[in-house]
């Protein structure tokens, strides 16, 4: 695998249309992009992914063999999610996977991903957008969120999150 291309953003439209742009404009083709304000997040279906300033908005890009590999990325992701907040101190207990996207602490959703997938020039692309509530968790009408710190003894850094998904890149 080539080397990882990592893009640290002030501010962004959105972590996976900036890994598109990077993968269209050949300036990368394996990569993490992570960004402190993400403006116009999306979930799946067209919802708006509410992004607070301190969260964790970033997207990982790589190339595939096949449509398969996206697919099983949808749960492999959201697998080494969970692995992560483990690792970071939250109890096994109170977290659970919540098909086909989202992560959940006490039944309030905590994280969720967006899986894409692009061609380009004959190569096939997955695209994982990352939406991790860190210090703050949005208030959402039809659903309640909550954040990761707030069940942690040590506060979680986003370079931390950031190296885990380095370690882990080719596992998605």
């Amino acid at each position: 695998m080539n080397s990882i291309h990592i893009s640290y953003l002030d501010e962004v439209k959105s972590t996976n249309d900036f890994s598109i742009d990077l993968i269209k404009n050949n300036i990368s083709f394996n990569g993490i992009v992570i960004s402190d304000v993400q403006t116009e997040g999306r979930g799946r279906y067209g919802n708006k992914w509410i992004s607070h300033k301190g969260n964790i908005f970033c997207s990982i890009y790589k190339e595939v063999k096949n449509h398969k590999d996206i697919y099983d990325a949808q749960f492999k992701s959201l697998r080494i999610l969970k692995k992560y907040l483990l690792k970071s101190g939250i109890q096994n207990t109170i977290i659970k996977i919540k098909k086909p996207n989202d992560i959940l602490v006490k039944y309030k959703k905590i994280c969720g991903i967006l899986v894409e997938s692009i061609r380009y020039r004959k190569t096939l692309y997955l695209i994982v957008g990352i939406g991790l509530n860190l210090i703050q968790s949005p208030k959402i009408k039809y659903y309640k969120t909550t954040y990761a710190n707030k069940y942690t003894k040590k506060k979680i850094e986003k370079l931390s999150f950031v190296n885990f998904i380095k370690q882990n890149i080719n596992n998605f």
